[in-house]
């Protein structure tokens, strides 16, 4: 008899072995832990916490577009937007633009960005759009 059906929310280290996304039948279950077949064909036991109880569709991310002209702004506003068409938006730069942005910004002994992303390079971001 073929146990409950999850769906993977994280792959943490399981990268042979799970998709965010997928969804897998629960083999065995023992406390805080599934035993599932993972993409790799084996049994693997993993933690409770990688995944959502039942047949549950995950989203991913479908698009971005720059808010702001990368050439113009050091802290660049980025929209991203979602297989379940919710959007977020989150900040990108580069190692030197951040530079740039202390150096002009900073006149307190620290500062938090939230959302920021760190790309190496712009040319990154501008070519590989998802």
């Amino acid at each position: 008899m073929e146990g409950p059906t999850i769906t993977c929310k994280s792959i943490g280290v399981y990268a042979h072995a799970l998709t965010r996304g997928n969804k897998y039948i629960v083999k065995k279950e023992d406390g805080d832990k599934y035993k599932i077949i993972g993409n790799h064909g084996k049994a693997v036991w993993i933690s409770k916490t990688h995944f959502i109880e039942g047949n549950i569709e995950v989203p991913y991310l479908e698009r971005w577009k720059f808010d702001d002209d990368p050439k113009e702004c050091d802290l660049v506003e980025v929209t991203l937007t979602f297989s379940d068409g919710s959007e977020r938006w989150s900040l990108v730069t580069t190692p030197q633009k951040l530079v740039n942005y202390f150096e002009k910004e900073m006149e307190i002994p620290g500062h938090n960005i939230k959302h920021l992303i760190i790309a190496r390079q712009w040319t990154t971001m501008i070519l590989k759009k998802y």
